[in-house]
């Protein structure tokens, strides 16, 4: 197992409790408010836990104009993408809504093909289709719930998510392998500049009178933004290491997704988790390969 393999295998786990916290603080409630407590919360845990350990000044620093666009350019990317995520997640069940958006590493893997031109292993695109075929899997078990994949505007709305993660992954490579860009300095800025947009989505929501969902205060809301901050921290650092094939650090980190269907079926109850257990297995033996094949 490679060195950063550690490191995005405990960036999934974090990735997961960040999922669960989610699903339970976004669930009828008021999306964009619920985005910028929590993304608030982590950019300040996130800020305490670099002062703690000397760094924040170094980080703060570390923004220069190519940072700051590079960091300005990801804030826009992820904010997209969490929007559409998290609108699918109010109504989808969490063991349907989190294998949609695990599907991102394929889009991951075939931009990454053309982007950077990362051809995986024979062991590791044996992987590649086994997580494919479980992330299938996971789509037929939804269909036997009553979901039509092609008529659900939820549906949609978390494909779209998944679409705009895959591209945020495929910035991150540019962004600590090409740039060189300092991680931590590029986490703080992100979060800061994610911050700025909701406060404007919101701003420009109340200008224009649009519709508003109540918003419910739940514990679990700043919670989402810490567990996101640590497992991006570890995800950064990992991708930042030289030669590190981002199609790969992708699916990998989707690992997440086994931790969210455990925990996640049992706090909300959710109902056929035989066929979704049987998409999991699926999903387990394509990262085995791909840990082997690395």
């Amino acid at each position: 197992m490679n060195s950063w393999t550690g490191l995005i295998i405990a960036s999934a786990v974090f990735l997961a409790f960040y999922d669960l916290a989610k699903k339970a603080s976004v669930r009828d409630n008021a999306v964009l408010p619920v985005l910028l407590v929590s993304t608030l919360s982590g950019a300040v845990a996130f800020s305490i836990a670099l002062a703690a350990g000397g760094k924040l000044r170094d980080a703060l620093l570390g923004g220069g104009g190519t940072v700051l666009a590079l960091s300005a350019a990801k804030s826009a990317i992820v904010a997209t993408s969490w929007v559409f995520t998290f609108c699918a997640l109010r109504t989808l069940p969490i063991t349907v809504a989190t294998p949609i958006r695990a599907s991102a590493p394929a889009l991951v893997f075939v931009m990454a093909l053309f982007a950077y031109g990362e051809i995986p292993s024979w062991m590791q695109a044996a992987g590649m289709l086994c997580v494919f075929a479980g992330y299938w899997a996971f789509s037929w078990a939804g269909r036997a719930e009553g979901i039509s994949f092609f008529r659900c505007r939820a549906v949609w709305y978390a494909f779209a998510g998944a679409f705009f993660s895959a591209l945020s992954a495929i910035w991150d490579k540019y962004v600590f392998q090409k740039a060189g860009a300092n991680v931590e300095s590029v986490q703080l800025y992100f979060q800061a500049f994610l911050v700025a947009v909701y406060l404007s989505m919101i701003a420009a929501q109340r200008a224009l009178k649009l519709r508003r969902d109540r918003f419910e205060w739940r514990w679990t809301i700043p919670l989402v933004g810490v567990m996101l901050a640590a497992a991006d921290w570890l995800y950064f650092t990992a991708l930042a290491v030289p030669g590190v094939p981002v199609s790969i650090a992708s699916l990998l980190r989707r690992f997440s997704v086994v931790v969210t269907f455990a925990f996640g079926a049992r706090i909300f109850r959710e109902a056929n988790l035989r066929r979704k257990a049987i998409a999991l297995a699926i999903v387990l033996a394509g990262v085995a390969l791909l840990c082997i094949g690395g």
